[in-house]
């Protein structure tokens, strides 16, 4: 009985020890993917997603494609790992990504109010949304994106441009907060625009006198 037992042991560790091995063999064929970009790294992904669904791969998969510009078999495919992963924003903002190439803004912006839903403190979520809103004409809803992003980064300059359109708070808050060097090529601009004004003035002024010696 207890060498039963023993043969039972043995027989499932080879087992556990063969898919162990297994599955180390089918990764290590993905190292063909290394320094590959494109469609010839998409080719491989595909062939080990064949054999074996994998969240990792299935990522690196349809990033290839976006990277072919393979846009309308990534969307297919980002769909499918957003049904197998509906946990991973990756593939819901890489979604946006393709659909952004593709000028379908009214898809992306669905497909980024879900991202933003699963993560709402992504500021390159909410940025982009505000950019989407804007060009659509949606104003308040691309004040709203520009307080939210406040709420998590009280000095990020979009937003605060942004609000900064309608209100003199938020137009004297981007002032003090513009970086230095920004503001020192606003003053040298203003410096240069009042010294062209000044030429300006001693241009005309010579012709004058010039006319006077004349007459």
């Amino acid at each position: 009985m207890k060498r039963l037992y023993s043969i039972s042991i043995v027989i499932a560790l080879v087992s556990i020890l063969s898919i162990s091995c297994q599955t180390e063999k089918d990764y290590s064929s993905l190292s063909e993917a290394e320094g590959k970009k494109g469609i010839e790294a998409a080719e491989i992904y595909s062939t080990f997603l064949s054999q074996d669904e994998d969240e990792r791969v299935r990522w690196n998969y349809v990033y290839s494609l976006y990277e072919a510009g393979e846009y309308e078999t990534a969307l297919v495919e980002i769909d499918k790992g957003i049904s197998l992963y509906p946990d991973n924003i990756r593939f819901v903002y890489l979604k946006s990504l393709v659909l952004r190439s593709v000028e379908r803004i009214e898809e992306e912006k669905a497909t980024l109010e879900v991202a933003r839903d699963l993560n709402p403190g992504s500021i390159e979520i909410r940025k982009r949304l505000l950019d989407i809103y804007d060009s659509l004409g949606e104003i308040e809803k691309a004040k709203e994106e520009a307080k939210a992003i406040l709420l998590y980064d009280n000095k990020n300059l979009k937003a605060i441009e942004y609000l900064s359109k309608d209100s003199e708070f938020y137009s004297l808050l981007f002032e003090s907060l513009k970086p230095k060097e920004e503001q020192k090529q606003s003053e040298e601009s203003s410096d240069i625009r009042e010294e062209e004004i000044s030429g300006e003035e001693e241009e005309t002024s010579i012709p004058e006198e010039e006319n006077t010696e004349t007459l």
